[in-house]
């Protein structure tokens, strides 16, 4: 079924489940929420444009600027017909990557993906993680997850593996299975083998040791590696090593991760003059907008209108000055409070805070 032949027909939500723990952010508390509740009410107008297309890499595998990033909750999980319409209203729009979970907050993803996405599944990218649980072999494992996708290989596939001097015998960053997936590919049942990275030097050993097709790693307004101060020497390193292999770049966390978007959403809102700032289209048009020659962009959407905010950034992506002036406003108050609304397998990102002083990247200055 071709992109065109979905209808719009409605507008529900996805989105629940919530962390609590309270911050003043400024003059408005702020709560920390993992998830956030469904949403039915907001109505956002359906853009209209063409979604800019990109290849992973030197892999030739063409793919949407913008990915769907399918994290889900027991609340999401409650509205599949609302779920399903968002992604098949996404794939309506451009979006042909679909990054999937097979396994979170105890809920199964590939299934019904694999029945959102069946009328055009010969037609997206689907990008896996791949985590042999109940006792699966990868082999097993990664049988049954075509076997959920209906399809014969899938396109990109990672393993969240820690460097080999860090990577323990019985979780799930297993070294030794990178040479699985590699044989995968052989077969012709990968297109292509890539890493999330969270650490910088767990990264090195792997792209000097095996031949990845693609790394995907944070990079928003608030955390990455790209500042122009005294943080930016191994950053750069590494991206021209990625850029001289010819591997792909697939970022995520475009808008502060999970933790932090809503607590950062509520900032924008409070210092916006206009009125007018979309805190999700400000994040997307400073990564757009940014130096990096970003492949493409992994974002998580929860409720129905996220994906007609988020796509209208890639049909309209020129960032305004009052949207770089709300965003340093942003950054300069979140650094105060922010490392403690993270939890704790996440505090690791306030290492790649910006200096204070330092808005370079904001306003084009460097």
């Amino acid at each position: 079924m071709k992109r065109r032949e979905f209808i719009s027909a409605s507008a529900s939500g996805a989105l629940g489940m919530g962390l609590s723990g309270c911050s003043n952010l400024g003059g408005t508390p702020v709560k920390y929420a993992w998830n956030q509740p469904m949403d039915f009410r907001t109505k956002v107008p359906k853009p209209q444009g063409t979604m800019p297309m990109a290849k992973i890499g030197k892999t030739g595998i063409k793919v949407s600027k913008f990915g769907f990033g399918s994290h889900t909750s027991v609340e999401i999980a409650k509205h599949e017909k609302e779920r399903m319409w968002m992604i098949r209203e996404a794939y309506d729009l451009g979006i042909n990557l679909f990054d999937v979970y097979e396994k979170e907050f105890g809920l199964f993803q590939y299934e019904p993906m694999g029945r959102y996405l069946a009328p055009m599944i010969n037609d997206v990218v689907i990008s896996i993680s791949l985590l042999p649980y109940d006792g699966r072999s990868t082999a097993q494992q990664l049988e049954n997850d075509l076997r959920l996708f209906g399809r014969d290989y899938i396109d990109l596939v990672r393993i969240h593996a820690l460097g080999p001097n860090r990577a323990t015998t019985g979780n799930s960053d297993k070294w030794e299975w990178w040479e699985d997936l590699f044989r995968f590919k052989e077969q012709g049942k990968i297109r292509a083998v890539g890493v999330p990275i969270h650490v910088l030097e767990d990264v090195y050993p792997l792209i000097d040791t095996y031949p990845l097709d693609f790394v995907i790693f944070p990079y928003n307004f608030y955390h990455n590696w790209t500042w122009h101060g005294m943080k930016t020497d191994n950053y750069n390193a590494l991206v021209k090593k990625l850029n001289e292999k010819e591997i792909g770049v697939i970022t995520m966390k475009p808008f502060a991760g999970d933790g932090l978007a809503e607590s950062f959403k509520a900032l924008t809102a409070e210092f916006d003059d206009t009125g007018e700032i979309n805190y999700a289209k400000a994040c997307l048009r400073y990564t757009i907008n940014s130096k990096l020659n970003i492949d493409t962009t992994l974002g998580g959407m929860y409720n129905p209108y996220y994906v007609y905010e988020n796509v209208d950034a890639y049909f309209n992506p020129e960032i305004s000055d009052e949207e770089r002036k709300v965003l340093k406003k942003v950054r300069r108050k979140a650094k105060i409070v922010a490392k403690y609304l993270l939890p704790d397998h996440y505090k690791f990102l306030e290492n790649w805070v910006p200096d204070s002083w330092d808005d370079s990247d904001l306003f084009g200055t460097v």
